[in-house]
């Protein structure tokens, strides 16, 4: 880890926030710039939106750095170990599949073992997408199309009826 590790890195990124993650977003990209694990990663965290905005997170686990190169953007960096170890009794409360995407995350960045079995089945079709998403980058297809199909509306052997007498049946997929 950088030797540059500051309370609150960026300031202005406390907010919980999706999409591009913001300024520390572009930071995070600028430090993983060239190595698929790290990027992989990086896209998987701030493509999910949950914990690039979240202001504990951010504060506890995020890194700035230097400028690596003139006219270059400055980097920011996850002390991918700590964030892990951060989930659970450790102070970072959060829905499981946020933890699982921080888990897999941590895994693609920062080497730290997940049980795949544990994380996988709490996560619902956008998660699994951007998981998917990040294991095809961190192999290197930079350019893979994910299609998830959305879950079943209902269980398969599952009758549901409906005013008026309708019944659907639950088929699967």
């Amino acid at each position: 880890m950088s030797g540059d590790h500051y309370r609150c890195p960026v300031p202005g990124e406390s907010g919980v926030r999706a999409g591009d993650g913001g300024r520390l977003g572009a930071m995070l990209r600028a430090g993983a710039r060239g190595m698929h694990a790290d990027e992989a990663a990086v896209e998987l965290l701030v493509r999910h939106g949950h914990w690039a905005g979240h202001g504990e997170f951010v504060c506890r686990f995020a890194w700035a750095g230097g400028r690596p190169d003139p006219g270059d953007a400055q980097v920011a960096g996850i002390d991918w170990q700590a964030a892990a170890g951060g989930l659970g009794g450790a102070g970072l409360a959060c829905p499981a599949s946020e933890a699982g995407v921080l888990r897999i995350a941590a895994s693609l960045g920062g080497g730290v073992p997940v049980s795949l079995r544990a994380v996988l089945g709490g996560l619902d079709h956008v998660n699994i997408a951007l998981v998917a998403r990040a294991v095809l980058h961190a192999n290197g297809t930079t350019s893979a199309t994910v299609t998830v199909p959305a879950p079943p509306r209902f269980p398969p052997g599952i009758d549901v009826v409906a005013a008026g007498g309708s019944v659907w049946r639950g088929q699967g997929r």
